[in-house]
């Protein structure tokens, strides 16, 4: 396991300086403000091809279409004759849609189509030659599958290495790049001349994000640009460091010899999905400030701590873990690793940050035992550095470890976890819950575990589903009540509908005492006097807290802060809440290549 310094050295400050001056080069044109957590950083941004509108998306669904020139969303634009869309991207001028006209349902290329397409799947990440003569399409995260291309109706598979990422066509038409993730974490860019078929190797060694992120072809087709963390082959081991300086920067790359200039860079921010239009590159920014937050528990101003999220207290009330390191986009939640800081009775921080947890891949905070002597946690843990989140060498399970000894061997308590939430101790130290997906079932789903186990040994005594009436959805936040008798539970009910319920320990007696709107994993937390919950909700635009008593009611707003406070956590002795605060956007910018 590696060992992590939280700071960065003076060296890396020089060379943020240095960022940040350069990425005053260019404008911002838009600003797009998002309410979630780590949903807003992981979406993806495609700018027409005339510089009018973008098109926001999310795991592969249209989210909004909006014009950069009103910078107001287009809903009817967007669903344009059809009866449901659920997925976009920009062919030619105009715009192809996922969706359903009557009983006709697939790809429809233009708002003018009568029909969709025949052999283009729902999963398709679509792309269109300049006047849309030619297509070209590949499966979302699906695995040595290529890519396919040719006139609508008439596709052919080219093969590129790894799973697709990107790809553009060049400005004739006659010409397609690929780009490829290869499982050792290093991507290549293939070009493709679809007259004859044949494939030529541009790059091996690049440096770019498992996840999508378009490429874009100067006019005159002799530079590409495209989203890269460094100028070289990637390093794994950094991807697992949460202060390595691997944020996106936008290259221009030389097709014929792959040499590559960084153009667009800034401090601790991604700049990916560039676009050309009229000789203008375009490009969108992330920006990202997450934090642990903390307030008196009647409400009141919010104040900052450190920088991180999802807090949990020390039995004592004198200490909080909680997760740090950034949603960089080319290591996504690799970089995850879990600290701690010490508290005064006032509520201010007077030690650390502190490493707690550390290893390969994602860590989520440190519950403490009743009794302080064990910390149990969530980790993808893996034994050796792997290069993406979905790597098959790495687990997704709740982890048990004697607290105050970072050397001392984690004990893995489950097997069988898919996106597995935070642990949490009963009152009385024996039982732990958590929410998981059920593998091979619905994704997105979240179901409640409990694991029963000997406190003095850590050993498992028994693994048992919380059985839950068929009206809870999705269980993904679960918080059990002082006394231990019952389990409060955040549901989701689809979109931004969400509920609190309370049942016993044993999944019995459920009754929901609140509906309300949510746009995350928006967590909740007992009051010490089991009398009331705190929940992260929705208050216009914002995610703010708010109090309900455990008997139902109408719910009092704690906060009015500015960003977003979710994930909070009451202090033992009751006067304070921890939380998770968020300011985030993601930024259209336009600037001279």
């Amino acid at each position: 396991m590696h060992r992590l310094a939280l700071f960065l050295g003076a060296a890396f400050l020089l060379v943020s300086l240095v960022a940040a001056q350069h990425a005053q080069t260019g404008q911002m044109v838009y600003e797009d403000h998002n309410n979630q957590w780590f949903e807003g950083p992981s979406g993806t941004v495609e700018i027409s091809a005339d510089g009018q509108w973008a098109l926001f998306s999310r795991w592969g669904r249209a989210q909004r279409l909006v014009s950069l020139k009103t910078e107001a969303a287009d809903p009817e634009r967007l669903k344009s004759g059809l009866d449901s869309v659920q997925n976009a991207a920009f062919c030619g001028s105009g715009l192809a849609r996922y969706g359903q006209r009557g009983s006709a349902n697939g790809w429809f290329l233009s708002s003018s189509a009568s029909a969709p397409v025949e052999g283009i799947p729902a999963d398709a990440v679509l792309q269109c030659s300049s006047d849309a003569s030619i297509v070209a399409f590949y499966r979302s995260g699906a695995a040595d599958q290529g890519i396919w291309a040719g006139h609508p109706g008439d596709f052919k598979n080219y093969e590129i290495p790894g799973h697709v990422i990107g790809m553009a066509f060049s400005p004739k038409g006659d010409v397609l790049y690929g780009l490829g993730f290869r499982a050792d974490g290093a991507s290549s860019l293939l070009r493709i001349n679809l007259a004859t078929g044949a494939l030529t190797t541009v790059a091996t060694d690049l440096d770019a994000s498992p996840l999508s992120s378009s490429i874009a072809v100067s006019a005159d087709g002799t530079k590409l640009y495209l989203a890269l963390a460094g100028p070289g082959a990637p390093n794994n081991e950094q991807r697992h460091q949460p202060d390595a300086p691997r944020w996106l920067k936008i290259y221009e790359l030389d097709p014929a010899t792959g040499s590559r200039r960084r153009v667009i860079q800034s401090a601790n921010q991604d700049n990916f999905s560039p676009r050309i239009v009229s000789g203008d590159l375009y490009w969108v920014r992330n920006s990202v400030h997450s934090s642990i937050a903390i307030l008196p528990a009647q409400g009141g101003e919010a104040k900052e701590l450190a920088d991180g999220f999802l807090p949990m207290w020390s039995p004592d009330g004198h200490k909080i873990s909680y997760v740090f390191g950034g949603w960089r986009r080319a290591d996504w939640g690799l970089d995850l690793d879990t600290a701690v800081v010490k508290l005064d009775a006032e509520g201010k921080r007077v030690s650390g940050p502190d490493i707690l947890i550390s290893g390969y891949h994602e860590d989520f905070p440190a519950a403490w035992s009743p009794d302080g002597r064990w910390i149990a946690y969530h980790s993808h843990r893996a034994k050796t550095a792997v290069p993406e989140y979905g790597s098959p060498d790495s687990t997704d399970d709740v982890y048990l470890r004697l607290a105050d000894d970072v050397h001392a061997p984690e004990i893995r308590l489950t097997d069988f976890g898919w996106e597995t939430g935070p642990a949490y101790w009963s009152p009385d130290g024996h039982t732990l819950i958590f929410s998981s997906w059920v593998k091979g079932g619905q994704p997105g789903i979240d179901k409640v575990w409990t694991i029963t186990l000997d406190p003095r040994t850590g050993q498992v005594l028994h693994t048992d589903p919380l059985p839950l009436p068929s009206e809870i959805r999705s269980a993904q936040w679960q918080a059990w009540s002082p006394n231990g008798k019952s389990i409060a539970l955040e549901d989701n009910q689809g979109g931004a509908n969400r509920s609190i319920w309370i049942v016993q320990s044993d999944g019995s007696h459920a009754r929901k005492i609140l509906e309300y709107k949510g746009t995350t994993y928006d967590g909740l937390s007992w009051t010490p006097d089991g009398k009331a919950i705190v929940y992260g909700g929705l208050a216009e635009e914002g995610m703010q807290l708010f109090m309900v008593a455990r008997d139902g009611g109408k719910p009092r707003q704690l906060t009015h802060v500015a960003g977003n406070l979710m994930h909070p956590m009451l202090s033992p002795d009751g006067r304070w809440i921890a939380c998770t605060r968020i300011v985030q956007s993601q930024q259209i910018w336009k600037g001279k290549p």
